[in-house]
């Protein structure tokens, strides 16, 4: 059963991805019984984010909080701005990129979660120390959490 939750600002466990992001997570499987996950993303400037996927059983939606985020929805793009809101439903291709020469923060939200927390953590373990996991590895671990490169 989830509970009440409060993280304060520049709380809340985080992982490390390369060393151009970082992903505080704010609300996870555990907190919320599965239903949604919450994370605070932060990309360094020109930093990628997601290359184009789909999630088969989840709906992703961003939030830009700072910077200028670069999404790909579909086959169009579009640059967010902070206020800029996109919902993206399962099955529809999409992606991001911060396209400034600044740092961007990007609120990322699932449903349901399907341990996304976990997606995160696995990115952080793979990418440790400056290390390019191969294509396969990259593809074994997100299809694990719903995640599939078109």
């Amino acid at each position: 059963m989830s509970v009440p939750l409060y993280v304060p600002s520049g709380e809340g466990e985080f992982v490390n991805i390369r060393d151009t992001k970082r992903t505080y997570f704010k609300l996870t499987t555990a907190d919320s019984n599965g239903e949604f996950g919450f994370f605070e993303h932060h990309m360094a400037p020109e930093a990628s984010g997601a290359s184009p996927h789909i999630h088969k059983q989840s709906t992703e939606m961003f939030y830009v909080v700072k910077g200028e985020i670069e999404f790909t929805i579909g086959d169009r793009k579009v640059v967010g701005e902070p206020g800029a809101f996109a919902y993206v439903p399962k099955g529809e291709p999409h992606g991001f990129t911060n396209r400034g020469n600044v740092d961007a923060t990007l609120l990322i939200m699932f449903y349901p979660i399907y341990n996304r927390e976990d997606y995160f953590r696995g990115l952080g373990r793979l990418t440790a120390n400056g290390r390019n996991p191969s294509l396969e590895e990259l593809q074994e671990h997100m299809a694990k959490y719903d995640q599939f490169m078109v």
